[in-house]
């Protein structure tokens, strides 16, 4: 399209600078020949009017000049890549862009880090104060539904503590993780357990082939009861004790 456009500006180029020129001197001809009522082909053809013929076509030729040169300026300009009319006028326009581009950016990352102080501030207010009950409770009864949140959401904001709904969905989904942990601590805690293979027994009976879905509670639990483990080699720890425990079932079912 662009090209279409380049090429249909050259050709109007060119009428205006050869075409138009030579119809003017013609017309001059004509007039100054006094056989205007003839037309041009019998000024041409006349030998009276040789001279003015001469003075016609060299009117063509040096008309043809200006084309010629803004031709070959189009085409050195388009190999290097620019255009001498226009590329101040883009580069400034791009500096501008820029120029904008990095002015909000900056204030986008200000008013960012702003609200992320305001947020970390306002969740350790809630975790050290009487208010942290609020999200426990709404976590233990199961509320996720949007109009609970938002009733959530306005209820910590009538204490002071004013949340945007992401930042609550995550305190949220932090406290729901928290319980879940909590209630997976609660089935090794009555056991005497002693090693790693005590733990991995108990692991086992509680949550059977579904074991891999609590993998990661299992290791923070190990971690925190000061077990001996490596934790890139657990699964097959866990694998192990599963054979073992499929042979004894075997074993038994063998007597009767």
């Amino acid at each position: 399209m662009e090209r279409k456009k380049r090429t249909k500006f050259l050709g109007i180029i060119f009428l205006i600078l050869w075409i138009g020129p030579c119809s003017i001197g013609a017309i001059n001809l004509l007039i100054e020949s006094d056989n205007y009522d003839k037309g041009l082909s019998y000024l041409i053809c006349n030998a009276e009017t040789s001279k003015l013929t001469d003075r016609l076509i060299g009117i063509g030729i040096i008309s043809f000049f200006p084309f010629i040169f803004f031709a070959s300026l189009y085409y050195e300009q388009k190999k290097r890549g620019k255009f001498l009319f226009k590329s101040q006028s883009h580069k400034k326009d791009n500096q501008k862009e820029e120029a904008l581009r990095k002015k909000y950016q900056t204030e986008w990352e200000k008013q960012t880090n702003e609200r992320r102080k305001i947020f970390e501030q306002n969740k350790i207010t809630l975790k050290s104060g009487p208010h942290k009950r609020l999200v426990e409770r709404f976590v233990a009864t199961n509320r996720s539904v949007w109009f609970d949140i938002d009733k959530l959401k306005q209820l910590l904001q009538s204490k002071g503590l004013d949340f945007k709904y992401t930042e609550l969905d995550s305190i949220i989904d932090e406290e729901r993780k928290r319980q879940e942990y909590e209630k997976f601590k609660r089935t090794f805690i009555d056991d005497d357990l002693n090693d790693l293979r005590d733990y991995i027994v108990n692991f086992l009976d509680s949550y059977g082939e579904h074991y891999d879905e609590q993998i990661d509670f299992f290791i923070r639990l190990l971690g925190e009861q000061k077990i001996d483990f490596n934790k890139d080699t657990i699964e097959s720890h866990i694998k192990k004790v599963i054979k073992e425990i499929e042979l004894k079932k075997y074993e038994k079912q063998l007597f009767h």
